[in-house]
């Protein structure tokens, strides 16, 4: 294949547009998007040397975080002899790095990102109405996990909340995009995923009102608190039904009572975090969390429901018991190293020269934000369309993030530049004479 440079930032304007609407509209939409970046690379195969080492300055650290997590994982697999198939979903998070890279090659516009990401909630929106009313679903999720659906609902209404705009109707269009993403976590119910969301949006009003006065902000606060209780109040709400199950199932547990949902997590994190505390340097092996409840005595003198359980049900916990201390900061880098990377392009972009870098930079720490709150409750490489996702999500934004940091450098090189033009003319002139 022999694509010109307009052709193929036009298959990745297509591809960017239908990220967001294949992983949440269509089954197994991951693998088409997959195909794409796949097709993106051997397009543009001859530049992909010069797009590297133009934008090394994001693959390299993104590719020595993503790499150590897999080549720790590895590790710990081949020293406990676990099977190969636990690091099937690890291996995944080495999309971030190909995406990232492919889109800083191919360079589509972050406009059809956003624009693709208002049909998709809109989209998935109609599908778990059908799927709630028609189908009598009682989580409905489209074709993924249910939990995995909520994580890619909240992380991608905060990419769109983030869509730069000053105008009504993009102001407008952003608040739509977190009414129709609480819309569908209630329908769904998943209660991580809309926590994650709803307090992810408050920092991230900053990011939406650039110029923000304390008017703007208790007005946009107060816009994301009525979402929130409006979520609760409504009538039959699955929301408010999951939160007092919560809550009720907190008290059984503090009196004694384990089998609930809440209280067999709580006491699966207790088993977890008291072997990561006599293991803190190998934990029981990648994948293998599901030993430690067997082995525990609690799970030996008892038929719990905890007892089946095959993970934590938390990042941390997985992490931390599973492949101990050195996991868990690989894991953790994951998330803080493209964070710094967003942080980085914002401030690069901070001065209005490039308003898609801040609010690429802005929706990456909200999605990188909103997956560690979401961890707290399930755990991301559980779910292979939740590795797919995040990872995908975070290469193509920081992909479009860098080129955007390199059109604010250029912006702030040029005055430099005029201004010693200018002294050098000044200086010719004077030792002329003329």
């Amino acid at each position: 294949m022999n694509f010109s440079k307009s052709g193929l930032t036009t298959l990745a304007d297509v591809l960017v547009f239908a990220f967001p609407i294949l992983v949440l509209c269509v089954p197994r939409g991951a693998g088409l998007f997959l195909a794409g970046i796949a097709i993106l690379m051997l397009a543009g195969r001859r530049g992909m040397g010069r797009a590297w080492r133009e934008y090394s300055d994001f693959l390299v650290p993104l590719a020595v975080s993503v790499v150590l997590f897999v080549a720790v994982f590895i590790f710990s697999k081949v020293y406990h002899d676990t099977p190969w198939n636990v690091i099937d979903n690890p291996s995944r998070a080495l999309l971030a790095i190909l995406a990232c890279w492919v889109i800083a090659r191919t360079s589509p516009d972050p406009v059809h990102l956003w624009r693709g990401i208002t049909i998709a909630l809109a989209g998935a929106f109609l599908i778990v109405v059908y799927q709630k009313f028609v189908m009598g679903v009682p989580r409905p999720s489209a074709w993924i996990q249910a939990i995995a659906f909520a994580n890619m609902v909240a992380a991608l209404t905060l990419v769109g909340f983030a869509r730069p705009g000053t105008s009504r109707g993009e102001h407008a269009e952003a608040w739509l995009n977190v009414l129709l993403g609480t819309s569908i976590l209630m329908l769904n119910g998943t209660r991580g995923a809309l926590v994650a969301m709803l307090v992810a949006i408050v920092p991230m009003l900053m990011v939406r009102y650039r110029r923000l006065n304390f008017r703007t902000f208790v007005l946009a606060l107060c816009g994301a608190a009525v979402l929130g209780a409006g979520a609760y109040l409504v009538p039959d709400s699955p929301v408010s039904a999951r939160v007092d199950d919560a809550v009720r199932e907190i008290q059984q547990y503090q009196h004694g009572q384990i089998e609930t949902s809440v209280g067999v997590r709580l006491k699966i994190w207790h088993l977890g975090m008291q072997y990561f505390a006599e293991h803190p340097w190998s934990g029981v092996g990648v994948g293998q969390f599901a030993r430690i409840l067997h082995a525990s005595t609690f799970c030996q003198e008892t038929q719990s429901t905890a007892c089946v359980l095959e993970h934590a049900h938390n990042d941390i916990v997985e992490t931390a018991s599973t492949t101990g201390i050195p996991g868990l900061i690989v894991f953790l880098g994951l998330f803080l190293v493209p964070a710094v990377l967003f942080a980085r392009v914002m401030r690069a972009c901070r001065s209005n020269v490039c308003p898609k870098g801040v609010s690429l930079g802005g929706g990456g720490l909200g999605v990188v934000l909103s997956a560690l709150i979401c961890g707290l409750t399930q755990v991301t490489l559980a779910h292979q369309a939740n590795v797919v996702f995040y990872a995908g999500l975070t290469g193509l934004l920081l992909g479009m993030a860098a080129r955007e940091s390199r059109v604010a450098q250029r912006h702030t090189l040029a005055p430099v530049s005029s201004s010693s033009m200018t002294s050098n003319v000044v200086r010719m002139t004077a030792v002329t004479g003329t």
